[in-house]
């Protein structure tokens, strides 16, 4: 039975995208939410990560908030999957960041790795605090170095030095992904270093393969599709 939230989320998808591409992703949120109830994260791990959060209930979003899209979790096999893609990589020499990370549950997932530091970045201030109180109440196991959000428009976010695994659930439009890719190009260029990108739900990835990755495995889960690329 759909909820008021249901319903919300509906409107809002229609007035974006028109009436197929709302079905579509309503189709993949509903499916998404029964999964939700069934793997119970927030009720194991003490956190509140599971409720979807459409953009139009957002303030403060700056001049690219009409590239965004709503925040909706990662499950925590899919993730798992995305991430065991890599292979036995050394994880303490990278650092881990989720563009768009919303309320943080794929940041306490990858805090489980040794990663140097488990990163978070998303452009709503209000999603970010509630990732940091997350943070705080989550009870699973922590063995990234440092867990970390910051409130940044990932357009304008400074890509830090070392090796980096970026992850990113379709978080932003084509504008933004542009952006955001080109900056990682010139960081890698201007400093070499190992970069993965693993992308859920790739909904451009013509635009990933333009900027100049390589891609390395695709795959399908239950909910949505993903995959990972490399810079070469």
């Amino acid at each position: 039975m759909l909820d008021r939230t249901d319903v919300r989320i509906f409107w809002q998808s229609l007035r974006a995208w028109g009436p197929r591409e709302a079905v579509i992703d309503f189709t993949h949120y509903y499916r998404a939410k029964r999964h939700e109830r069934a793997d119970r994260f927030d009720e194991r791990f003490g956190t509140e990560t599971s409720r979807m959060v459409g953009i139009g209930s957002l303030d403060g979003l700056g001049a690219n908030g009409a590239d965004a899209i709503h925040y909706w979790p990662t499950r925590e096999c899919e993730f798992t999957a995305t991430l065991d893609a890599l292979g036995d990589i050394d994880h303490s020499g990278f650092t881990f960041v989720d563009l768009g990370c919303g309320k943080g549950r794929v940041v306490l997932l990858a805090a489980a790795h040794p990663f140097r530091r488990a990163v978070g970045v998303d452009f709503s201030p209000a999603l970010v605090q509630v990732a940091q109180e997350n943070v705080t109440r989550y009870t699973g196991p922590v063995r990234a170095r440092a867990v970390e959000f910051e409130a940044c428009d990932a357009a304008e976010w400074v890509v830090p030095d070392g090796d980096l695994v970026i992850y990113m659930f379709n978080p932003f439009g084509p504008q933004v992904l542009t952006r955001v890719l080109a900056n990682l190009v010139s960081a890698v260029r201007a400093r070499p270093r190992k970069l993965y990108l693993l992308y859920y739900s790739p909904e451009y990835p013509e635009l990933v393969l333009a900027a100049g990755f390589l891609s390395l495995v695709e795959g399908s889960g239950q909910n949505w599709g993903w995959a990972v690329y490399t810079w070469d």
